[in-house]
């Protein structure tokens, strides 16, 4: 069951579609107004993540991703082979194999994505965990995630 945030974001973000169209700000050459924000909340603090070392590459580059995003949140990333993710302390896992985390506690049901070809495990439900999820669900990492073939279009 998707959390209480999770559920309130996807509801805000459903509706921004939603109303009439927002009256014209700014001056006649087209500068001034009021910018554009986003309705996703920031990530704040550290998020450890451990992947598969053959997600080396896709997850470096969702690191930097994420944390440009993010100013205020840190991604420590650690790799290994799927052998060794159960055992490890983290806050996310990641593999390219799904039976790597039979038997670990994980909090909610693991995502699977491409067929099974990677599949992401929250092991707690702190807010910037939650935030990161998300954005490996739905955020720019589904554009990394094709970019380096880890998601076929």
């Amino acid at each position: 069951m998707k959390s209480l945030p999770v559920i309130l974001i996807s509801c805000a973000l459903a509706l921004t579609g939603c109303g009439t169209e927002p009256a014209a700000t700014g001056n006649a050459d087209g500068g001034g107004g009021v910018p554009a924000t986003s309705l996703a909340p920031e990530a704040i603090g550290r998020v450890e993540v451990f992947a598969s070392e053959s997600l080396r590459k896709t997850f470096d580059l969702i690191r930097d991703d994420f944390q440009a995003r993010n100013p205020q949140a840190e991604v420590v990333l650690g790799y290994g082979t799927n052998a060794e993710l159960a055992g490890q302390a983290a806050d996310v896992l990641a593999t390219d194999d799904p039976a790597a985390l039979d038997g670990v506690a994980v909090s909610g049901q693991p995502g699977t994505f491409a067929g099974g070809r990677l599949t992401i495990a929250a092991l707690n439900t702190a807010p910037e965990t939650t935030i990161f999820i998300d954005y490996l669900r739905e955020g720019g990492a589904q554009r990394i995630l094709t970019d380096t073939g880890v998601l076929r279009p």
